[in-house]
Formats: structure tokens, sequence, C-alpha cells
């Protein structure tokens, strides 16, 4: 009995270190992005909505295009699209950040999703809109869950309908979206992860069941105008259970296994040196 809590309190510090020094990756890149590149970071993101509007005209690939479930996957990194990593590099690949208040979760979002993006944050998948917010975007980030030492989304089950998320820009902007739907999908069907005309979404995914990981989880947000329908993420109703809940689930889970599926598209607030300004013309 001792060696077994011993080994659940192991990985609870563990995890909970881990995620600690996730945030502080985040915060150093973020501050010295701010520092270095403010002009450049807006210029950055006024690439990445363009990429999108690309991404919404045209049909999109999503995902690994040499992956079929079978085959060894290939190259998740993306790295031959050289335009892709050059836009919303904050260092080390960060893009922005994901907030989830409800499961006290903040994390570096990525380029890609290989091994090292996966195993120190999300990742951003591949032929999917850049996590910048907008009408007809749909950003899909993926991450790892039931690892021993990293909670990542172990916890993302948990979320319910209403509940808010949060996408944090490089330049303080914070983007608000609410939980709309949740469903378990086969890992080829790619047809929830497109572009729907006007909408501002963003879906979560990770593979269930914990262990078994043949299903893929996606939890999807529509983006909502804070704060008056979204509440400031510092008001968003926080973590009622200990971290200790993760290290119960183990054997991790790789949620790269998306097929190359070729799909027709259909609140701000900012955090500077000034006081907050609240926008409230965000899609409800």
């Amino acid at each position: 009995m001792t060696l077994g809590m011993g080994t659940f309190v192991w990985m609870a510090v563990t995890q909970a270190n881990a995620n600690q020094a996730a945030v502080e990756q985040l915060a150093a890149a973020q501050s010295s992005a701010m520092q270095a590149r403010a002009a450049s970071l807006r210029e950055d993101i006024a690439k990445a909505r363009a990429y999108n509007r690309r991404i919404a005209a045209t049909p999109q690939v999503i995902g690994e295009a040499l992956f079929d479930g079978e085959s060894p996957a290939g190259d998740f990194s993306f790295r031959d699209d050289a335009e892709y990593h050059a836009i919303l590099d904050l260092g080390d690949g960060i893009m922005g950040a994901l907030r989830i208040p409800k499961i006290g979760l903040t994390l570096p979002i990525r380029h890609g999703a290989d091994d090292y993006v996966l195993a120190n944050g999300v990742g951003h998948l591949h032929g999917t809109s850049m996590p910048v917010g907008g009408a007809s975007t749909h950003t899909v980030l993926t991450g790892h869950r039931g690892l021993a030492d990293k909670e990542l989304f172990t916890r993302l089950d948990e979320l319910t309908a209403g509940d808010p998320f949060y996408l944090e820009l490089g330049d303080g902007t914070v983007l608000a979206y609410l939980v709309h739907d949740i469903r378990v999908a086969e890992p080829h069907d790619t047809a929830m992860l497109a572009v729907r005309h006007d909408a501002d979404l963003a879906t979560l995914v990770t593979c269930t069941p914990v262990m078994l990981n043949t299903h893929r989880l996606l939890v999807t947000g529509r983006r909502a105008s804070m704060p008056d329908v979204a509440p400031p993420p510092e008001e968003a109703p926080g973590d009622r259970h200990p971290k200790a809940v993760s290290a119960a689930a183990s054997g991790g889970c790789l949620t790269v296994g998306w097929g190359s599926t070729a799909v027709t598209g259909d609140g701000i607030r900012r955090r500077a040196a000034s006081p907050p300004r609240h926008e409230r013309s965000g899609l409800t």
C-alpha cells in the first residue's frame, strides 16, 4: 500500500512540476516576444489571419497525408511547410497558449504535432486555421492524455457544455470560447474539424478511452465576447479537483492519427501595460 500510494504521489508531484515548467516556459517566450517584437507580432498575427483566409477559401487537407492508420506515421512536424512555421513563432515554435481554468491547465501551443511538441504542451493540427480567431476559422489543437509524468489533456473529458477556455496570443490578446459540442469520433473522421462559414471555432482533440486510444474525443468551443458572455480567465470557475486525479490514468495517447481528408470549408480581451480593454464584438 505504501509503495502504491508513493507512486501516485510521485505522479501527482511530477505532473504539477511539468505543468509549472510549461507555464514558466510560455511566460518567458511571451515576455521576450512582447518586449523585442511588439510591432512585428502585430504583423505576424495579420499574416496568420491572411493564412486563415486562404484555408477557408480552398479545400482543406487536415493532418498527415501519409498516415492511414496502418502504415507508419509520417512527419507530423510539417517542417516542409516553411511558411507555416514562419508565422506566429514566439520562440521554440510557440504560437500562443491554451488556458482551461476548469481543469487548471495552461499550456503552450506549438506548430505541428510531433513528439517534442506533444511532450511539452499542445500541438496545432496542420491544415486547420491558426489560433488567432476570426470569422470562418476553425483551429484544432491536439494533446496527449494519460501520461504518468505530465497531465496535458488527461482531464479534457471533465469539460461540459458552457465551460470557457481561452487562446492567448503573443501580443496579449485573449480569445474566449465556450464549449458547445462534445463528441467521440473515429481517428480518420475529420469532417467535424473543417472550417464553417462565418463561424469562429476551436476544437481540442485527444485520444479516448484512456489506454485503449481507439477513438478521438473532440471538444469544440464557439467564440464568445468577453466579459458580457464569457468571463475573463481570472474570473472563470477554477479547478476544484486535486492534480492527483489525473495521476490515476496511465497509458499515453498520441493524438496525431488523423488521416488526410480533403474537405471544403464552409470576445477579445487584451492584456498589456495599460488597463485591460474589453471588446464586445466577439462572435457568439
